[in-house]
């Protein structure tokens, strides 16, 4: 006999899928099935421009929305099939799921979590601080994804792909390999207009209100990052010395908090460059790397972009 409370948990699941089916593509595209693991209610997809479209349509309903892309022969190209786990500030995992498509839709209570994913055998990671009503928007990138044939078009290995169609979205792909040993790893070209709205710069990320976006990995990247600092008020750059020559770092958790003392801004860095867009004020900007902290003071003014420097001297 079923009890209360799983009474209770099938009624908010049931009302979330209500909720979100009436704010789906108005041309009647169907958002994936929401699912439970434990507390937590979530969905993952995106795989063709309709349900593309109705998971964007429904990112706000959720406290967390997390998009896997990654680049491939210069292009971006969106990533499926991907293995990510949500810890809690006390270490629990509270989800751990393997992606349907590149976005992964989140209703997660309010607090800190650590954010993990893993594609090609690379890890990467990344925090989030969640605040009632204050929908968060997160994306991973990994610099090098599986090279692509033309959507539709059939792959000889085990690492199928999902072609881009014209226009925004995901278009369904080939699968490849036979039998439970095969393995679904799709990607698909990123639509062309966000390509050339953003050259090679990483996806925009939201915290708290907080537009942000972190990398710099690779030359085109790097550059792309520098030409976009002055267009933030906040510029963050990361680096080391190693063997008497500076290095950049990535993967460092930066802190920003305000006059206050309130946290605005917590992340973990995707490259040497951490560029955000804070109201004019002060700050204190903070940063880890190997156990050993730094911080500074950053004021922020209209039209003004001030800049951050870390330098870990005799590190990695």
């Amino acid at each position: 006999m079923k009890t209360l409370a799983s009474h209770r948990r099938l009624g908010h699941t049931l009302a979330l899928a209500f909720t979100l089916g009436a704010i789906a593509d108005p041309a009647g595209a169907q958002l994936p099935a929401v699912q439970t693991q434990g507390e937590v209610h979530y969905l993952s997809g995106g795989i063709g421009s309709d349900e593309s479209e109705a998971i964007k349509a429904a990112r706000d309903a959720y406290s967390l929305t997390l998009t896997l892309a990654g680049k491939s022969e210069g292009r971006d190209v969106y990533l499926s099939s991907v293995p990510v786990t949500i810890r809690d500030a006390a270490g629990h995992t509270v989800l751990e799921v393997t992606t349907s498509g590149p976005y992964l839709l989140v209703e997660l209570p309010a607090g800190r979590y650590e954010i993990s994913a893993r594609y090609a055998g690379e890890e990467k990671k990344t925090s989030a601080s969640i605040t009632a009503g204050k929908p968060q928007r997160l994306s991973l990138l990994w610099p090098r994804a599986n090279a692509q044939p033309q959507a539709g078009a059939a792959t000889s290995t085990t690492s199928p792909a999902i072609g881009l169609s014209a226009g925004a979205g995901l278009a369904t792909g080939t699968s490849t390999g036979t039998g439970a040993a095969a393995t679904t790893v799709a990607t698909a070209v990123l639509p062309a207009a966000a390509s050339a709205a953003s050259g090679a710069l990483p996806p925009i990320n939201t915290q708290g209100g907080i537009p942000y976006l972190s990398g710099g990995i690779g030359s085109d990247e790097s550059a792309a990052m520098k030409a976009a600092a002055s267009r933030y008020s906040l510029s963050v750059t990361l680096a080391g010395t190693q063997d008497g020559r500076n290095v950049y770092l990535s993967s460092v958790p930066v802190t920003v908090t305000d006059a206050n003392g309130g946290v605005v801004l917590d992340v973990i860095s995707s490259g040497p460059y951490l560029l955000a867009d804070l109201p004019p004020g002060r700050y204190r900007v903070s940063a880890r790397f190997q156990d050993e902290e730094k911080s500074a003071e950053a004021r922020v003014a209209a039209g003004k972009s001030a800049r951050v420097s870390f330098l870990w001297k005799g590190k990695p």
